[in-house]
């Protein structure tokens, strides 16, 4: 019997970016909302996944509990990336 612990890797946030990560072969979890995280929470910290990306600006305006949690968290560990876009802008940086 071959036991499988692959772990998977999860690109939360806004579309925009979860589409770039989908082209890496990542699993998405679309949240436009950082507020609306609390919907996701169960699943993105399943034992299956590993590490979580996401947006540094998404990232923060979490909310404040939910935040803390992900930022102690060892596993599933948080990875926060740059923002691809500014508040207001519709091009990328």
């Amino acid at each position: 019997m071959e036991i499988d612990n692959e772990k998977e890797v999860i690109a939360l946030g806004r579309e925009i970016f979860t589409d770039l990560w989908r082209l890496f072969g990542f699993k998405i979890i679309v949240c436009d909302d950082p507020n609306d995280v609390h919907k996701h929470w169960k699943e993105i910290n399943s034992q299956d996944v590993a590490v979580i990306i996401t947006e540094e600006n998404w990232f923060f305006k979490m909310p404040l509990r939910l935040r803390l949690l992900a930022e102690r968290s060892i596993s599933p560990a948080w990875v926060k990336f740059p923002t691809l876009l500014h508040e207001g802008e519709d091009t990328l940086v």
